[in-house]
């Protein structure tokens, strides 16, 4: 078995195991969202990019809260944002829509927000203009660092409202299930953070954040894997911080 095989086969085994761990913390527990995203549609080389560990080797990195190796679904014209920082510094946020497969225009100004420990989370500004069904963007947030600045970028496209069936829902929990069963991250995670304004995670974000672990398995390159090898491993991070 030549040497660069091998390591190809330990990271996979590596992220296989840690996939394994999610899937059974998420088993133990009962009634738990089911995000379990059949249309997986490959992300393109904006998010693939990614990889940055942070200011430092120490403490969970710059994380956004949603899919990164595939284009994530909303129904919201101004969708709810969230990523998690493990120090209070100003991210620069930006939205960019996709004109083609391989060019962008930004939407709106740049805007300079101060975050806090733990989850934060952005809706759309109203200085910003509505998005539109059936345009694909990517949402980015960037931090300033000593050697350069850290940037990350999530997909995602707006999808028409009347596909999904009109419900009526009683409670959050069922409202979180039904967003997840049909694939709408943004959707499910906003209904999660409702109640919370400390940034911490309760039993059900941090349910919602195990299967969006369990979703990014990459199917592509060795760089693919190495990167998401990592990301899993900050998520699993981040449901274990104590904040």
């Amino acid at each position: 078995m030549s040497h660069q095989y091998f390591g190809f086969w330990q990271n996979s085994r590596r992220l296989t195991s840690l996939v394994v761990g999610v899937v059974f913390l998420i088993s133990a527990l009962p009634g738990y969202a089911q995000f379990k995203p059949r249309d997986r549609k490959p992300a393109s080389g904006y998010s693939r990019a990614g990889g940055s560990r942070g200011c430092s080797s120490s403490g969970i990195p710059m994380t956004q809260l949603a899919p990164v190796t595939f284009i994530g679904k909303t129904v919201s014209t101004r969708p709810m944002l969230a990523w998690y920082m493990s120090s209070s510094q100003t991210v620069r946020f930006r939205i960019f829509e996709f004109v083609s497969a391989t060019t962008v225009k930004q939407i709106g100004k740049v805007k300079e927000i101060p975050t806090t420990i733990g989850i934060n989370k952005l809706k759309l500004p109203l200085d910003y203009p509505e998005l539109a069904v059936g345009k694909t963007y990517f949402w980015q947030i960037a931090i300033d660092c000593e050697a350069r600045p850290v940037v990350s970028n999530a997909e995602f496209t707006v999808i028409n409202p009347q596909s999904l069936a009109k419900n009526r829902f009683t409670n959050i929990p069922e409202s979180i299930n039904y967003y997840a069963e049909n694939e709408l991250w943004y959707e499910a995670f906003e209904e999660a953070l409702k109640g919370s304004s400390n940034g911490k995670l309760g039993q059900t974000r941090a349910t919602l954040i195990k299967e969006l672990a369990q979703s990014e398995i990459p199917t592509g390159s060795k760089v693919d894997i190495k990167i998401i090898q990592q990301r899993i491993e900050d998520i699993q991070r981040i449901i274990s911080a104590k904040i």
